[in-house]
């Protein structure tokens, strides 16, 4: 009984440390896509409420992530509208319960570790691109992707830029060495740039150049729960647009993958090292985006910022991720007025410093001292996401990544010796086509009369463009006077190939 009462404290503290941690990141994921702020506290209500009672997981803690705010965008762009994107964001939720029904959550470890770093690198390029012309004052009218010419820059309006760069200067302090050590540290730093914005706009005049108009502010609706539903719902007439289709999978695909990723994060950090259950997981964010699309919400994903936090501040069980969305409905319910006296540019500057942690020029140059191999493909997969998309970069990262380690295993694995008038080619272990330039290119090399014996290791069995190659070799050997000899099972294998020609 005691151990209860015990861990009961300990997730309630936690449960506050996470409310406010993801009170200010749910209201800057909405600004984000242009969803209204309610969106954003409904999609961490979802999150703390729904997801955490079907989730296995004791320490994750679900919500709007910021590594989704470049597909949503870009969805919307695809599909015209935000309500479109909410009936993708149904399908999605169904998607993902059935994977997680399929035992799909184990696939996620065939995505290689440098696709996963460039999607991350991609998605914090893209937040601060997009969040800086709102941090200096600038209100989009319509989404990123179709309004990001150079006017952005021409709404610049000064008390928004005080705001943004006192946040940006308390996030940077926040994360120091030496202030870690201090009492202070353990108050989350998003709320303080979020309370340092409540005060700046309270010193700033309310008219005036240096006035931070509404439109500039979050704008929360007083929730009633007797009046129509504030948020927009999802157009069903959408259904027979293939487009929405493509947009669903990438939502449930990012989502997934995102939702892994944190749970091993998590599973790294938690004291008692509990496994990850990983396709229930599935199942748990698929029944929390269903709901999120049916409601009006934004996607949803286990998120490594709120579960960290909740780990770092004790927490026990599943109770203080429940807890925290408690927290989120009373403030969505009691907290209106207060809520509305946040400035964009302080959530802004929390999203542009997220952004600026996931690809952080440390990032770059740790991938780059690891070689080619692993910067290459995270290089397109950044590059790939940016200029193409979400899902065609992450393909394209694969894709690469799969061709370099291919070429790298090819390496050395044939090698030509010579004593004497002896040539001995050694063929270390099976090979692919892609070893055939070099294949071709040592037997070329092999002056006419020669003594030639090919070797192959124990159970190699080449391809069919590797035993071509052997094979024109030989039978230009008596026009070169070379004399060769090669193991049995390799002139079995020439022989079937000589068969299945003729």
């Amino acid at each position: 009984m005691m151990n209860r009462i015990l861990a009961l404290r300990h997730d309630v503290i936690s449960g506050v440390v996470v409310f406010l941690v993801a009170l200010p990141l749910c209201l800057g994921i909405a600004q984000a896509v242009g969803a209204p702020p309610l969106a954003g506290l409904l999609s961490g209500i979802i999150g703390g409420l729904i997801i955490t009672v079907v989730s296995p997981s004791p320490l994750s803690v679900s919500g709007p992530a910021a590594g989704l705010i470049a597909l949503v965008l870009g969805s919307v762009a695809t599909l015209g509208s935000m309500s479109a994107v909410l009936t993708a964001l149904v399908l999605a939720g169904v998607l993902q319960i059935i994977m997680g029904l399929a035992r799909f959550g184990r696939l996620a470890g065939l995505i290689p570790g440098s696709v996963v770093r460039g999607l991350l690198a991609a998605i914090g390029l893209m937040l601060i691109i997009q969040q800086i012309p709102v941090a200096l004052g600038y209100v989009p009218d319509k989404i990123w992707f179709e309004d990001a010419s150079l006017h952005a820059f021409s709404d610049i309006t000064p008390g928004s830029v005080i705001i943004m760069l006192g946040s940006l200067l308390l996030l940077v302090l926040w994360e120091m060495s030496f202030w870690k050590r201090t009492v202070f540290a353990k108050v989350p730093a998003p709320l303080v740039v979020v309370l340092w914005g409540m005060l700046a706009l309270t010193l700033l005049p309310a008219t005036g150049d240096w006035s931070v108009p509404l439109s500039q502010r979050v704008q929360l609706p007083e929730l009633s729960l007797n009046g129509s539903w504030p948020l927009p719902l999802p157009d069903w007439s959408m259904l027979t647009n293939p487009q929405l289709y493509k947009v669903a999978f990438s939502l449930a695909l990012i989502a997934s993958l995102e939702t892994l990723l944190s749970l091993e994060a998590v599973s790294k950090i938690d004291p008692q090292r509990r496994a990850p259950h990983s396709d229930r997981e599935l199942v748990a964010q698929g029944s929390g985006n269903l709901v999120s699309g049916l409601l009006g919400g934004l996607p949803l994903t286990a998120v490594i910022v709120r579960s960290s936090a909740n780990v770092y501040a004790g927490a026990r069980t599943r109770f203080s991720a429940f807890f925290h969305g408690i927290l989120l409905l009373l403030s969505a319910l009691l907290l209106s007025p207060l809520l509305n006296s946040i400035p964009l540019a302080s959530l802004s500057a929390i999203l542009i410093f997220t952004g600026y942690r996931l690809a952080s020029p440390t990032l770059f140059k740790s991938l780059w001292q690891q070689g080619k191999r692993i910067f290459i493909p995270f290089a397109v997969t950044v590059v790939g996401i940016i200029g193409i998309g979400m899902l065609e970069g992450i393909a394209l990262g694969c894709v690469c990544q799969l061709l370099m380690s291919v070429t790298q295993a090819e390496k050395n694995t044939v090698a030509l010796t010579r004593q004497g008038n002896l040539w001995l080619l050694r063929i270390h272990q099976n090979i692919t086509f892609m070893s055939k330039p070099e294949l071709c290119r040592l037997l070329d090399s092999i002056p006419d009369g020669s003594k030639v014996h090919i070797e192959t290791a124990p159970g190699v069995v080449l391809a069919p463009d590797l035993l071509e190659a052997i094979d024109n070799f030989r039978s230009r050997g008596d026009t070169r006077a070379l004399n060769i000899d090669m193991p049995e099972t390799l002139r079995s294998q020439l022989s079937l190939l000589t068969q299945a020609a003729h």
